[in-house]
């Protein structure tokens, strides 16, 4: 997949006059271009040259009068398009930049391509330059890689400095750290060499491994839909012992049962995750919501909408109350919580 393909072009040489990377994805796209952003400065590059020329409709003379100038140093300069639009460039400016690509000589294009949709990505113009990119260099669509492609991405990492996962350890750092494969790269390494290069187990994750605030909070819902009194508290006390804000926890909390409702509601009407996972405007892949959808099952719909409203009243409480310790406020909402479940 192209995800797996920007691993390998990072790795190098980076030669190519022309780095095309184009997604729907914003976030994914930003951190994909300003990864490859480092690595060229690092392999030659100065900083003090590298110049940036904002989308969605660069200023072509810009372009040219930046991909021409010399370097001071003999270096290639990096030249940044950041998030293009191709669908808002004109016929004959995106004709003129995608000559452009073909004749680069002392500086090297860094171009990132955002997608309103699907459609725009297979628009005349969007093609045109995409196919300009592949020809002078290297053009990559990225795409968000499923939850097997990051499983399958933390095992590598983890053979590659001689180390494997325990059964179910992959799944656990997955969870607990996100989808960044910078981070889930270094996550790995750094629990390969706690336990000795040898099996990374799941105690050593929960132990060791990054908190991602959006996965604890995950697994203390799941703690209260499973009825598991001593569990939520106890995962509650410790993202407040790692610090979390309340508000934060609150927020996060609130995501989990609005997509529970949402996931609830759309079976309800007889339709599939993956539908309601396209129609509710969600990004990445629809795993979040099989999950949202399990949890869901422990409550009745109006224990669901009970539910939310008790979130939306801590939300209230927590932004409004002079509280020393907002702390209370959360900690009353999840034995609240619990209670609904008892109800439903």
């Amino acid at each position: 997949m192209a995800t797996d393909k920007l691993e390998q072009l990072l790795a190098g040489p980076l030669e190519a006059p022309v780095y095309y990377l184009a997604s729907t994805e914003q976030d994914l796209l930003r951190e994909a271009a300003a990864r490859l952003r480092r690595a060229l400065l690092a392999a030659g590059g100065t900083e003090d040259e590298a110049t940036r020329i904002d989308g969605p409709s660069p200023d072509i003379g810009e372009v040219v009068a930046a991909a021409g100038a010399v370097s001071f140093f003999g270096t290639r300069r990096v030249v940044e398009l950041w998030e293009i639009a191709p669908s808002s460039i004109g016929d004959k400016d995106a004709a003129e930049l995608g000559e452009l690509f073909g004749e680069v000589s002392s500086a090297v294009l860094v171009v990132s391509a955002l997608y309103k949709d699907k459609k725009t990505a297979t628009s005349k113009k969007a093609k045109l330059l995409f196919d300009a990119a592949a020809t002078a260099g290297v053009a990559l669509e990225l795409e968000k890689p499923s939850r097997r492609d990051n499983l399958e991405f933390i095992h590598a990492a983890a053979q590659a400095v001689g180390a494997s996962f325990a059964p179910g350890a992959a799944e656990a750092l997955l969870e607990a750290a996100g989808e960044s494969r910078p981070l889930l790269e270094n996550e790995t390494a750094k629990l390969a060499a706690i336990c000795g290069y040898g099996a990374i187990t799941k105690a050593a994750v929960e132990q060791y491994g990054v908190h991602n605030i959006e996965a604890d909070v995950f697994e203390l819902a799941r703690a209260i839909t499973g009825g598991q009194k001593a569990a939520a508290f106890g995962k509650l006390n410790q993202l407040l012992g790692l610090r979390h804000e309340p508000i934060a926890i609150a927020a996060a909390l609130a995501g989990t049962y609005v997509d529970m409702l949402r996931v609830s509601a759309g079976v309800a009407a007889k339709k599939n995750v993956s539908v309601i996972f396209k129609e509710m405007g969600y990004k990445g892949n629809d795993y979040r919501l099989k999950k949202a959808l399990e949890n869901a099952r422990a409550y009745t719909p109006a224990g669901l909408e009970g539910c939310v409203r008790c979130l939306a009243g801590l939300d209230r409480q927590l932004k409004s109350s002079a509280l020393p310790d907002k702390s209370i406020l959360l900690q009353a909402a999840v034995g609240e919580l619990i209670l609904l479940r008892g109800r439903s």
